[in-house]
């Protein structure tokens, strides 16, 4: 009985603390006026950065949180600073993120949403961010486990962080007619990305990676909508530092040999994975020894088993090898070999850090071979990206 006694008050004081934080959260987001809320599966990072540079480019300040490839904050004056995590991700990061803006003097804030499940998907929308602006890029079969399991539930899914009685953008077809309905019925504008309004702008001249238009299309509706002209928000979209998971294509001199490497790690749905394949036979075309570089996550079995039946029915350009890194690589090597793929195939260099892979490259590939990173950026992705950027390896 004593302790009762004890706990019942010390509850009801954790309970007023969080009802004046929450107090005090709901002052701070509304000190800022403009709400962005990115979502979707493909492509939140750089739509991200592309929206805050191009309303930075029109005059707003600006802070922008991503929670890609390495969560950052993009403060007002362009400089980024990491976003230390102690433990899992937790949504209760937006709250966080609000309140530097506040402290940086932003009128305009944008978050990539971090929620996957879909009631914090909801959550996240209706209690921290209340967004005036939200995204949705796309829907793709990726984290079926959780909003899933089919490609139907993840648009229901992202449909829980449409705002009432504000504004959506998206890019997305297949579920046009689907949010159009949610956003019927919560009173929200949807305005889809309509690449023939900006045909005359060349957009994508100016990027010094390479970009999705859909993604271009998407940011310069977003800041058209706050007032900034395409021609102004373009010019800061193309001086913004990309994501470090952004794809781009790359040709370096490995020794005698010369090897061109495309980035499509972040690329972890079957979708995104074979247009950055296509492209990268497209940008590459004398590269004719095409290698599948895939690396695997022990916490994503169904990705890996996922990827290995994407890359095999590609019959059109096949892949002459398939390299699998990584953390757990017997689930993809599996699934390839019940599918019918030869041994001599399917190389594992599991047990190799990013320089090993690289003098993989240089001592058993031929001379003129397209990489295509594929499946996860974590962990060896990372390493191995870093490694290729702080390198300085003579490039073509």
């Amino acid at each position: 009985m004593s302790e009762f006694l004890i706990l019942v008050p010390l509850l009801l004081v954790l309970l007023g603390f969080g009802f004046v934080e929450y107090i005090l959260h709901l002052s701070r987001r509304n000190k800022i006026s403009v709400r962005i809320h990115v979502n979707g599966t493909r492509g939140k990072s750089s739509v991200t950065r592309l929206i805050a540079s191009g309303l930075k480019e029109g005059g707003f300040q600006v802070l922008a949180k991503t929670t890609g490839t390495i969560p950052r904050l993009i403060l007002p004056d362009g400089s980024e600073k990491n976003i230390i995590r102690y433990g899992a991700p937790n949504i209760l990061e937006q709250k966080f993120a609000i309140q530097e803006a506040v402290k940086q003097g932003a009128n305009v804030i944008v978050l990539e949403c971090m929620a996957l499940v879909p009631f914090n998907q909801k959550v996240s929308e209706e209690k921290l961010v209340k967004a005036t602006h939200t995204i949705i890029t796309n829907v793709r079969e990726d984290h079926l486990e959780i909003m899933g399991p089919e490609k139907k539930d993840v648009a229901l899914a992202l449909s829980g962080s449409i705002p009432e009685s504000k504004v959506l953008f998206t890019s997305e077809k297949e579920f046009y007619a689907f949010f159009q309905e949610v956003c019927r019925n919560k009173n929200t504008e949807i305005i889809p990305a309509r690449f023939e309004k900006y045909s005359d702008l060349n957009y994508m001249q100016g990027f010094a990676y390479y970009e999705h238009p859909e993604n271009v299309v998407l940011a310069l509706e977003v800041c058209e909508s706050l007032g900034v002209k395409p021609e102004i928000a373009v010019r800061g979209m193309w001086s913004h530092s990309p994501d470090l998971g952004a794809s781009f294509f790359a040709k370096y001199n490995l020794g005698k040999k010369k090897i061109a490497f495309a980035n499509g790690f972040a690329a972890n749905d079957p979708r995104s994975a074979a247009s950055i394949w296509e492209n990268a036979i497209l940008e590459f075309p004398e590269y004719v020894y095409k290698v599948s570089l895939v690396n695997c996550r022990k916490d994503r079995p169904e990705r890996s088993e996922q990827m290995a039946k994407e890359i095999l029915c590609w019959k059109k350009n096949p892949a002459d090898l398939i390299l699998v890194i990584g953390e757990e690589t017997e689930v993809f090597k599996k699934t390839c070999l019940k599918l019918g793929l030869a041994n001599s195939k399917l190389e594992d260099l599991k047990n190799l850090d990013a320089k090993g892979i690289l003098g993989f490259f240089e001592s058993s590939l031929p001379s003129n071979s397209m990489v295509v990173g594929l499946g996860n950026i974590g962990g060896i992705g990372l390493e191995l990206l870093k490694y290729l950027k702080q390198k300085e390896m003579s490039k073509d």
